[in-house]
């Protein structure tokens, strides 16, 4: 739930900052090869990208979707991931539109527009938060960027006892920059990120539930938040 607000938050930061631009910020994102994070940018920056994608082995079928349920101290409710839509844009690259649906009240609908291929990008991040419009900014971040996961310090098998995913896994474990550490259990029978479950001192997410069908829940333009000078 701290995550979600630390995004919301983010959001208002960037809406603010973009009303004092010159209006000659650039409209194309910057090249991949460039993208890096600020160490004083990365709290700000894993804002941006929901835990789901973040630790993602991107499998990007329109219709797909998988819901996880969230838990921290705080909260506990389910949060749909599924891909809903995809263009092909002029440059010949594909963009996806994942959303991921809170179940909180209000409803929260976050929708990441993501670039596809062998490492694929967050371009832009929408939130919907009822009854305000929807306000979307750009991200421009490796859907893996190193800096957000952290360090990884130990690889191994594992084994899923239960469940829908029941069956042979993988354990990926991670240490952020303030000794936080992250467990990621991965499969590809969960569909969209190949997650089963992701665990720190906060908060779990546990893949629960999987289907096809997903159809866009976003139902209004989001207002564009356009990138900044020195993005």
């Amino acid at each position: 739930m701290r995550r979600l607000l630390a995004a919301v938050s983010v959001v208002c930061w960037f809406a603010g900052a973009s009303a004092e631009a010159s209006g000659n910020a650039p409209a194309t994102p910057p090249p991949a090869e460039t993208i890096t994070v600020a160490p004083s940018r990365i709290a700000e920056a894993r804002a941006l990208v929901p835990p789901p994608l973040l630790h993602a082995r991107f499998q990007p079928v329109v219709g797909t979707w998988v819901e996880y349920e969230y838990r921290s101290k705080q909260a506990r409710f389910p949060v749909r991931v599924a891909v809903v839509g995809t263009t092909q844009r002029e440059d010949g690259q594909v963009l996806y539109q994942v959303e991921l649906d809170y179940q909180t009240e209000p409803r929260t609908l976050m929708v990441a527009w993501v670039v596809g291929g062998a490492r694929p990008i967050v371009e832009r991040m929408a939130v919907s938060v009822p009854p305000t419009a929807p306000i979307s900014l750009p991200v421009d971040l490796y859907m893996d960027q190193p800096e957000l996961r952290g360090t990884l310090t130990e690889e191994k098998p594992t084994d899923i006892r239960a469940g829908k995913f029941a069956g042979k896994a993988a354990q990926r474990v991670y240490r952020q920059e303030d000794q936080r550490v992250v467990t990621v259990v991965m499969t590809p029978k969960v569909p969209v990120s190949g997650v089963e479950s992701i665990r720190d001192d906060t908060a779990t997410w546990v893949a629960r539930a999987s289907g096809t069908g997903a159809q866009p829940a976003l139902s209004a333009v989001p207002i564009a938040i356009p990138r900044l000078p020195q993005q």
